[in-house]
């Protein structure tokens, strides 16, 4: 079988593209820490090439991605997308970024990381930040069982819904959970069938093809994470396998239909498996591969990378870029500068092999890398393709030293830096070990996990590295650390936009001749003030004078706002609730502040338009729609 080549570049996003989905053999989905949703459509065949259009414009950084199959009520289908709003967007893929989402589900109280869909779509399953795995009814589009998780689970990475009753979900507390959805109890609530003991962080689960043709190892799924290793299980918890490549950490796996799997990781690499062989390695100029998604139609892979682009590769000579395209890619490979630390233990110059040496040498197995003594004096490195039987130059490897030049030890190995970090008054630093190489983010979420600290740390921590390696560079240069892999430095905050974006939607409504449901000039100040008095700021034991009022200002907008509208005071009334009195506060139509939420966000039907007499009544809130 021949391997893979570059069929397009999707150049189009502004940041990392954290997440890939590759529903048809003309349509690529991704998402990205620029906070777009796009959707690329092929428009040539010779060579391939893609148009894209953005379809949603979020506040926060968007990182996990799926597609509903059309359906009778769905003909377009429906992409679903989350991250760090904590809010699970569903809309039309026929849509675009001026209009509003077909369905919002709330539930997460945290960075939503991973999706999926039951194989015929009856339920979409998500794991978040906040340790919780909830699944989705697509139908009645609400919570239908809550996924149990005992212990200091920290983040559910990664879901897989196996089939129409059976749900798996990786940890960063290294387990795999198994859950049967027939076991739900009155609560809601499903506890884990089975659970499994692995060595490392899970952030990525695959199902494989069973029966006769089924993957080589008899593997029902795999599951692969920070230890760099794909393992290979049986559904009875039995690890039948495991495939060792990868140098770094593993963020996601994909089935082809030829039941090879396809990896992609914080090596750079996107890996192809057959059987227990690695048969191919794609390496990318980038420092890491979030993503990869097959496209079942045809066979063809995309991936989503940190430098910003999602590329598509084919084994179809019909659909492969044009030679030049080809050769533009392997340049920019080439032209890759390595940190000396990712390979391995240093490096004597003196005793390297000359380039010379790869012309009478074979590597033992694809995707071996070995180093040689270019003929400038350079250290070039080359991975060996077992497919095209021939070393390929993959980059050149770099002093990655901080400012001073020196490496320090720590636990056996060299770093850049070795920082003491005080997390708690009266007890020893922590040690912070980083290399220019890492990303801040990465290197911020190892920390809290070794020391099992909270994951709310992750932006401290992050920025502690960021402002105390300014000025250190890999190699020649290198642009201070700005990579974050979760979105958190691009997260919504409302302290610093609510009021304006309110502001903005209640002028929306008087242009559009909905005096009915906005608010008059006393009303917008009022809740402005109390805005810049409560958000951002520490709660008191007492609440501005005029919150009551612009507490009732909000239900009216939560509960009467056109449905696309209605995120701002969503997010408004989210922070109210924690001041004094907010719980307290109900109405008479709508009840609770819970249940307004509730009705705010789940009910997507737009209020009705007023009435033909203008007299209203004071009610703060308008009766509810039909």
């Amino acid at each position: 079988m021949p391997d893979f080549k570059l069929a397009a570049q999707l150049k189009g996003h502004e940041a990392d593209v954290r997440a890939v989905c590759f529903p048809a053999a003309n349509t690529v989905l991704s998402s990205s820490r620029d906070q777009t949703v796009r959707l690329w459509r092929k428009t040539t065949d010779k060579p391939p090439t893609f148009d894209d259009k953005i379809t949603s414009q979020g506040h926060g950084y968007i990182n996990s991605l799926t597609f509903l199959c059309p359906t009778t009520e769905w003909p377009d289908g429906l992409i679903l997308s989350g991250g760090q709003e904590a809010i699970i967007e569903a809309k039309r893929p026929t849509l675009t970024t001026t209009d509003s989402a077909d369905r919002l589900l709330i539930g997460h109280g945290h960075n939503v990381c991973t999706l999926d869909l039951g194989p015929r779509g009856s339920y979409l399953v998500s794991g978040g930040w906040d340790g919780k795995a909830l699944v989705w009814d697509t139908e009645k589009w609400q919570i239908s069982a809550h996924l149990m998780h005992e212990g200091e689970v920290k983040s559910v990475w990664t879901v897989l819904a196996y089939d129409e009753h059976t749900i798996i979900t990786g940890s960063a507390d290294t387990y795999i959970r198994i859950f049967d959805l027939r076991q739900v109890n009155g609560n809601g609530e499903v506890e884990p069938r089975r659970t499994l003991s692995t060595n490392s962080v899970v952030r990525a689960l695959c199902k494989l093809p069973t029966g006769l043709k089924g993957h080589p190892s008899g593997a029902d799924f795999a599951s692969a994470g920070n230890d760099g290793i794909i393992q290979l299980w049986k559904m009875n918890g039995t690890q039948v396998g495991a495939l060792l490549g990868h140098d770094s950490f593993i963020y996601s796996l994909a089935c082809l239909p030829s039941t090879e799997i396809v990896s992609a990781g914080e090596d750079r690499t996107v890996r192809i498996w057959r059987g227990s062989e690695c048969i191919q390695t794609i390496t990318h100029p980038a420092i890491s591969v979030w993503s990869v998604a097959v496209c079942l139609e045809n066979g063809d892979i995309v991936s989503g990378a940190s430098d910003h682009m999602a590329r598509v590769f084919t084994r179809n000579p019909e659909r492969m870029a044009s030679p030049e395209a080809l050769s533009q890619f392997e340049e920019s490979v080439r032209a890759s500068a390595i940190p000396q630390q990712q390979m391995g233990p240093s490096i004597n110059k003196e005793q390297l092999n000359p380039k010379s040496w790869l012309l009478t040498n074979t590597g033992k197995k694809d995707g071996q890398v070995t180093t040689v003594l270019e003929d400038e004096g350079s250290i070039g490195a080359y991975q060996w393709s077992l497919g095209e039987q021939r070393w390929v130059h993959v980059g050149t490897v770099v002093d990655s030293s901080g400012s001073s030049g020196r490496k320090v030890q720590f636990n056996g190995q060299e770093y850049d830096y070795v920082f003491d970090v005080d997390i708690e008054e009266g007890k020893p630093p922590l040690k912070l070990p980083y290399n220019l190489s890492q990303n801040p983010y990465e290197a911020a979420t190892k920390f809290l996990g070794d020391n099992e600290l909270p994951i709310s740390y992750i932006d401290e921590v992050a920025k502690f590295i960021v402002k105390n390696t300014q000025g250190a560079t890999i190699g020649q240069s290198a642009a201070a650390p700005s990579a974050d892999p979760y979105g958190t430095e691009s997260r919504y905050k409302p302290e610093d936009d609510a009021a304006k974006k309110l502001k903005s939607l209640n002028e929306k409504q008087l242009l559009a001749g909905n005096k009915h449901i906005a608010m008059n000039p006393d009303g917008v100040r009022r809740l402005e003030t109390v805005l810049q008095a409560t958000m951002g700021t520490p709660v008191k034991k007492t609440a501005p004078e005029a919150f009551p009022d612009a507490q009732r200002s909000v239900y009216m907008l939560v509960t009467q706002w056109p449905y696309g509208d209605r995120l701002a005071a969503l997010d408004a009334l989210r922070c109210f609730a924690s001041w004094p009195g907010a719980a307290s506060l109900t109405d008479p139509k709508y009840g609770s502040l819970v249940d307004i939420v509730l009705y705010g966000a789940l009910d997507t039907q737009d209020p009705s338009p007023p009435p033909p007499n203008p007299s209203r009544t004071s009610s703060p809130i308008s009766t509810p729609p039909p």
